[in-house]
């Protein structure tokens, strides 16, 4: 099975899937434990951007912060 390598942007942050193997949504579980921002993201399969390098890159929108005023 050729799986390809998915990574998540953040910003101008990287990150490479923790488990290389695992499915999208399992990826995304994994990654809320040390980044809790994952918990307010909905990533779908099809937001997946194929690199020249073979990867996928998923890029996080993350929601907008919340003020009192």
């Amino acid at each position: 099975m050729n799986t390809q390598t998915r990574v998540f942007k953040i910003g101008a942050r990287e990150i490479k899937a923790p488990l290389p193997n695992g499915s999208l949504q399992e990826n995304v579980e994994q990654l809320m434990v040390n980044f809790p921002m994952f918990r307010f993201t909905h990533v779908l399969e099809v937001d997946g951007v194929p690199q020249s390098d073979g990867s996928i890159l998923y890029e996080v929108e993350l929601p907008p912060c919340k003020t009192n005023g």
